[in-house]
């Protein structure tokens, strides 16, 4: 089993010391960063970016899918690799509420204490 890093969790150039940690929201997938994000728009996007080191789909240098002789995504999934956190992820979808479109992330998230 593997422990995560700061990065792999919180994107890169998180760092703490010890009363702070601080997170970099350029580094945050699905964010786009403004100085008035909301709170539940900024665990969504930690969230994303955790997910990210459990499943996906493998892309290649310029960010395009790397497919398999059908040419369906080849996808890798690492939910049994982490020490003490599982995270499922389900395609996201789109919908619209008040006229306004809106993207459903849906995650499984599940921590376990250690012994």
């Amino acid at each position: 089993m593997q422990l995560f890093s700061l990065n792999q969790l919180f994107g890169q150039g998180a760092f703490q010391d010890t009363n702070i940690l601080v997170i970099q929201k350029a580094s945050l997938l699905k964010l786009t960063p403004h100085v008035t994000n909301k709170a539940s728009a900024l665990l969504a996007a930690i969230l994303i970016t955790a997910l990210e080191n459990f499943q996906g789909i493998i892309v290649d240098s310029n960010n395009q899918p790397i497919t398999d002789s059908d040419n369906q995504p080849i996808t890798y999934d690492n939910s049994e690799a982490f020490e003490c956190l599982q995270m499922i992820g389900w395609k996201p979808f789109r919908f619209f509420r008040n006229n306004q479109p809106f993207i459903n992330h849906q995650i499984i998230f599940t921590g376990y204490a250690p012994n």
